[in-house]
């Protein structure tokens, strides 16, 4: 009876340790990371994201968007939050939904005035999924909104990450219809919707508010009568669309990376300091456990 007592506190014995060695492995491995993260200003966030299904097997389905399909959602690291919802009002019925596009080896999922992912396709061990960009702001050409721009996605290469540039132009359904690489780790996507084909649909003056209307006119004019240059006239324009939300500073760019790398450095603590306990609270166990087996071997001496 006593021999079998020892067999099963041994064995409980050695679980524990093994138990023991696995969380202290896993709480080094957590704290590199952590610490790799805030030493590079690589911080990231747990995002899930709501894929719409326009892409089944069988090819597009064009009309409404179907809802999100639970199973299709994952998890990705954002190294930055993504800015405010800004540009023509109208658009913001594109804000929440996502947008599926394939081509042989990759599928790619937008999601406007959010990301846009890549995933592997073809690869059948570890297939690559990496964020291509997150939204920042637009570009502007010619008074009209052109391109949303997506930045500071996956790592590419050493001190770069990827970026997207997402051109809009008009179409019958909205929908994801192509994305290329023409630099290395600098994505083209382009995104058809009938929500910028109106002749004023993508127009920038009118979305100004009156005070900045005012201000471009003041500058137009002085750059007609010949105070200002053409380069410190666009100056002045894109001072103008800073502040009104449609360019970021690179002030706001760095507090979008910033309040992320401030969340991860808390996740990290948060799950350092949860191994912490419990490596604590197995220690104690396994204290526990020597003492019983120590008591009871030298019982079965006695005996």
């Amino acid at each position: 009876m006593l021999d079998c007592a020892l067999t099963q506190l041994r064995f409980g014995h050695t679980t524990l340790h093994a138990l023991l060695r696995l969380l202290v492995k896993k709480m080094i491995v957590a704290t590199v990371l952590c610490l790799i993260l805030g030493f590079t200003g690589a911080g990231s966030e747990m995002v899930a994201l709501r894929v719409i299904n326009e892409l089944p097997s069988a090819g597009y389905i064009y009309g409404n968007p179907q809802k999100s399909d639970t199973k299709h959602e994952e998890k990705l690291h954002l190294r930055m939050k993504p800015a405010k919802f800004s540009g023509p009002e109208h658009l913001q019925e594109l804000s929440g939904k996502c947008f599926k596009y394939r081509d042989q080896k990759y599928e790619y999922v937008l999601c406007p005035f959010h990301n846009i992912t890549q995933e592997d396709i073809q690869a059948y061990y570890e297939p690559y999924k990496g964020v291509l960009g997150v939204w920042s702001d637009w570009t502007i050409d010619n008074n009209k909104f052109v391109a949303m721009n997506m930045i500071e996605g996956s790592r590419c290469g050493e001190g770069t990450h990827r970026s997207t540039k997402v051109t809009l132009s008009c179409g019958a359904y909205s929908e994801l219809i192509e994305v290329t690489e023409p630099e290395k780790c600098r994505y083209l996507a382009k995104f058809k919707t009938p929500l910028v084909c109106g002749i004023n649909a993508m127009v920038v003056y009118p979305r100004l508010p009156e005070s900045l209307q005012r201000q471009w006119d003041e500058v137009e004019q002085n750059w007609q009568d010949g105070y200002l240059t053409e380069k410190g006239f666009e100056k002045q324009l894109m001072t103008i669309f800073v502040e009104a939300g449609f360019y970021l500073s690179s002030d706001i760019k760095k507090s979008l990376l910033h309040n992320v790398t401030g969340k991860t450095d808390e996740n990290c603590k948060a799950a350092l300091d949860a191994a912490l306990s419990r490596v604590s609270e197995l220690e104690d166990e396994l204290r526990l456990k020597e003492d019983i087996i120590k008591e009871l071997e030298e019982n079965k001496k006695r005996v």
